[in-house]
């Protein structure tokens, strides 16, 4: 089988099962996906919600401080901030630069962007005019004060009280600076619950863990369920099957759904149908066959008393052409597939075999056999069959090249001839009782061979084929499922 085949099988699957798993699969990943989505958004919407009512708390207490350090004279300034400092300002530093530092900064997100534009905002609202704001986000460890040398995590212990306490959940610090006069007012203090703002991976480990558990025990329970559902449609199958390759089908149990009981009902009763209207005709159609071998014996025997010869000979052709299509009818009956059980053949032993006998009368065959061959079938029908299609290619042909192989789905045997080939009309009408190419049916059985060389290949499950053999003359292909 070829990668292409196999990738499609796995694309588009030919079972039941496989589809209705596939679907599930897709359901089921679809739906996780799309659950999973609408959790993170209510996450961020609720996250959102927060940030907002939070940055508007800071951005107040820091425009208050602004307008509180704004209107404080100068000398007064560094007195303030000790005695915050000494009061222990442990979440909010405040201190009166030189100059402006510069940080390293976070890289900005949706988050960060909507409590920058929220404090600013706010800050603006509370001290009544439009100021030159630089607020920053910063990671605790690259955060400096009072210079551009200074880290606050480098402070000696007897400066500790200048420290803001490192956030527990890797909140970044917001820091904003501000021109006032010829200073620069400096503010920071951490973002409460603010890790958001550095990026958060919303797919942890144990989400990702949650999602496949759930998925996977919702699809091997959905498995469980089609394999249920499904297991009546297979026996369904095999039983069809059954009917199709000539096997007598056992009564199936009614079980499943209440749609699986009234199908397997109304199969059961139709393979009952079927079996009477098969036994029916087998009986009708030999009783005829055999009543009118009487009747022909009889107008035989009254012909042969005509004086006229050549009335004689004209109704003794007839008589003759009529007892010879009685003759095939009945073989067709005793012969047949039906009253033969069936056995494991080896089909390589069969055609070899075929041929074997053929070339004793010296008739060109030639071979080209996979062997060990194997097929559930009866003997004596697939003999015919095969004995029929040779002969057909020596009659018409004058040869016979016999191949035959097994690929994954089907035992194929290919019977071809070097002879004038069939035109289209005529693959159509060979394989109806008793037309023969060119010929009046005056052999024995004549007419019959690819009419029922299909029938038995249609018994057994298979198909029978004509096409042109590129060479000139034909090739009969004979497909059997597997």
């Amino acid at each position: 089988m070829s990668l292409a085949s196999r990738l499609r099988d796995w694309i588009f699957p030919n079972s039941i099962f496989s589809r209705m798993s596939l679907v599930l699969l897709i359901g089921i990943f679809v739906a996780q996906s799309l659950g999973t989505w609408l959790w993170i958004e209510q996450l961020k919407d609720s996250e959102r919600k927060r940030l907002i009512e939070v940055s508007q708390n800071m951005g107040s207490r820091i425009g208050q401080t602004i307008n509180f350090f704004t209107r404080l004279p100068n000398q007064y300034r560094h007195i303030v901030l000790d005695q915050l400092r000494d009061m222990g300002g442990t979440r909010f530093f405040v201190s009166v630069n030189k100059a402006h530092i510069d940080l390293p900064t976070i890289s900005d997100n949706e988050f960060s962007n909507l409590v920058r534009s929220n404090l600013s905002e706010t800050i603006q609202a509370q001290i009544g005019r439009q100021a030159k704001l630089d607020i920053q986000f910063v990671r605790f460890p690259d955060l400096k004060i009072l210079s551009g040398n200074n880290r606050m995590v480098d402070l000696p212990p007897k400066w500790q009280r200048f420290a803001i306490l490192e956030p527990s959940d890797q909140s970044p610090i917001v820091l904003v600076q501000m021109p006032i006069a010829d200073d620069w007012l400096y503010l920071a203090t951490p973002v409460p619950s603010g890790k958001v703002l550095v990026g958060v991976n919303w797919l942890t480990n144990e989400r990702i863990i949650s999602i496949a558990v759930v998925s996977l025990t919702v699809l091997i329970l959905t498995l469980f369920l089609v394999r249920w559902v499904v297991r009546p449609l297979r026996l369904l199958a095999s039983h069809a099957k059954d009917i199709g390759s000539g096997r007598s089908p056992h009564h199936i149990e009614e079980q499943g759904t209440r749609e699986m009981i009234a199908t397997v009902r109304a199969f059961n009763t139709m393979s009952k149908r079927i079996q009477k209207f098969i036994s029916d005709r087998e009986r009708l159609f030999a009783a005829i066959s055999h009543d009118l071998k009487t009747p022909l014996t009889r107008a035989r025997l009254r012909a042969e008393l005509l004086e006229d010869a050549e009335i004689r000979d004209a109704l003794i052709g007839d008589l003759d052409n009529l007892d010879t299509m009685v003759k095939g009818s009945l073989q067709m009956v005793k012969e047949g597939i039906v009253h033969e059980n069936p056995l494991p053949i080896n089909i390589s032993q069969l055609l070899v075999g075929l041929a074997e006998k053929h070339k004793i009368y010296g008739l060109p065959v030639k071979l080209d056999i996979q062997p060990n061959l194997q097929l559930e079938g009866r003997p004596m029908a697939l003999e015919r069959l095969f004995t029929n299609l040779v002969d057909n290619a020596l009659e018409y042909g004058g040869a016979a090249d016999i191949k035959a192989w097994q690929d994954q789905n089907n035992l194929i045997v290919e019977i071809s001839d070097p002879g004038p080939g069939l035109s289209d009309t005529d693959k159509q009408r060979v394989f109806e009782p008793y037309f023969r190419i060119n010929q009046k049916p005056d052999q024995e059985h004549a007419g019959l061979g690819l009419s029922i060389a299909r029938s038995i290949a249609n018994f057994h499950g298979g198909e029978l084929n004509l096409r042109d053999r590129p060479e000139g003359g034909l090739i009969v292909t004979v497909h059997f499922p597997l």
